[in-house]
């Protein structure tokens, strides 16, 4: 994963326990939000027309060229990763392979060959999915991640393709148990969210699914100016997989965060 994990600016309330699959009317569904610099947006339209108003003469948002500079700059390490906190990393493997395995004992779903979306360096991919996983293929549009990762994995010899591409631009070429996008779908617009999600959905394999582990902000979205990305709520995520056509089969929020980080959820999709 590659993402910056986020401060909250606020003291974080408690969470609920069990966390609810949300009855939303996603054909209406808007919230306000905020961006890094105090500015303030009266609905979603508003801020993605501010965001997406220039693109260069080859049609790429500069949305996706602000993201790809900031990663840029970024530490090819497992705290570069992490944004400073890569002592998260172990809690976040334990989170995310007990949510797999309820999935492998509850849906049937098989272990044949998962992909990382966004995969940085493989830590990802090393930690939580060869572990679990006969093959994992990798998905990293930055070209320093993906050619640290070959070194950061040189000792597994299950690692399938190396795909140098960001998400709104990839073009499946394999069947997929899993589809794993943590921290990495702030970076797409809705509309490339829900593309991708439509071309994953495409390529699972019997019984697979689609598993989204990202920040979730509260009070509404969050545009990071720096990095080009956009803290979504619960409701906003749930309303996109809904649009989306996905059936959200589980949804849990991962624990042992130290306090001030944004919630964590894990989403599962089909």
């Amino acid at each position: 994963s590659s993402l910056v994990i986020r401060m909250q600016r606020k003291r974080v309330t408690p969470e609920k326990k069990d966390e609810e699959i949300l009855d939303l009317d996603f054909q209406n569904y808007d919230e306000k939000g905020t961006d890094s610099l105090g500015g303030e947006y009266s609905s979603l339209q508003e801020m993605w027309k501010s965001e997406l108003r220039n693109q260069d003469s080859e049609e790429k948002l500069l949305w996706y060229k602000k993201a790809a500079n900031y990663w840029m700059g970024v530490e090819s390490t497992v705290d570069g990763m992490l944004g400073g906190f890569a002592s998260i990393s172990k809690d976040d493997v334990i989170g995310s392979t007990a949510f797999l395995q309820q999935l492998f004992k509850d849906h049937g779903v098989g272990n044949t060959r998962a992909l990382d979306c966004g995969a940085g360096i493989g830590r990802v991919t090393r930690n939580l999915l060869l572990p679990l996983f006969e093959t994992v293929d990798l998905l990293e549009q930055n070209p320093t991640f993906l050619d640290n990762s070959k070194k950061y994995l040189e000792d597994y010899s299950r690692v399938g393709e190396f795909y140098p591409v960001g998400l709104q631009d990839f073009e499946f070429e394999h069947q997929y148990d899993v589809v794993w996008l943590q921290w990495v779908t702030g970076h797409l617009t809705d509309e490339h969210f829900e593309d991708f999600l439509h071309k994953a959905r495409s390529a699972l394999l019997p019984n697979g699914i689609i598993v989204v582990k990202d920040n979730t902000s509260k009070g509404g979205f969050i545009v990071d100016k720096d990095d080009s990305s956009v803290t979504r709520t619960n409701k906003h995520l749930q309303a996109l997989f809904k649009k989306a056509g996905m059936k959200l089969i589980k949804i849990d929020l991962q624990k042992d965060f130290p306090e001030g980080l944004f919630p964590v959820r894990m989403y599962a999709l089909q």
